[in-house]
């Protein structure tokens, strides 16, 4: 009994010793490498998944709408579509899907989505080292309103975009960054 005991105490301290970070210091400096080459050139974000902020209403109309093709409330598949955006220079180039509450503004006659064009505002950008991701943080306007941008890059091949604003509920998508230069 005693030995039962003593074979499960080590297994137990050997499985939460391997239970420790994997972030290396090469992984470090490709995250500082990245975000060199971010700051430096233009950025080409691709979207694969979007992911509103679920309320009532939209899980309602999502979930009656886009049931049938597969996607939920909670994740909508972009995959196949070219819902990108652009950061060249000090613009930023939106061509994203929105789906969630609009509560100001828009009209009846006005394109729901994030499509246009403006000039990037307040960037900063860092690396969150305890979570092993770049964070790029812009402010952005378009006609009707202000919008609060939050990109975090964990590598070429994985990103988040989250996008913030009073008018419309926030989303978030999914995706890799396209850029033959960083590749």
């Amino acid at each position: 009994m005693k030995n039962t005991k003593s074979v499960v105490f080590i297994v137990l301290i050997m499985l939460l010793s391997s239970c420790k970070s994997s972030f290396t210091e090469v992984d470090r400096l490709q995250l500082i490498q990245l975000k060199e080459q971010i700051s430096n050139q233009e950025i080409h974000f691709k979207a694969t998944a979007a992911f509103p902020l679920n309320t009532q209403s939209v899980n309602h109309v999502i979930n009656d709408f886009l049931m049938r093709n597969g996607n939920s409330a909670g994740r909508i598949n972009l995959s196949g579509d070219n819902y990108t955006v652009q950061l060249v220079e000090d613009r930023a180039v939106f061509n994203l899907p929105f789906y969630g509450e609009r509560r100001a503004g828009g009209g009846y006659n006005s394109d729901n989505s994030y499509n246009f064009t403006g000039k990037i505002k307040n960037s900063k950008i860092f690396i969150v080292e305890d979570s092993n991701y770049i964070t790029y943080k812009f402010d952005v306007r378009n006609d009707t309103e202000s919008i609060n941008v939050v990109f975090k890059i964990f590598s070429i091949e994985s990103a988040h975009l989250i996008i913030n604003s009073l008018h419309r509920s926030s989303i978030k998508y999914d995706g890799h960054l396209i850029n033959e230069i960083v590749k």
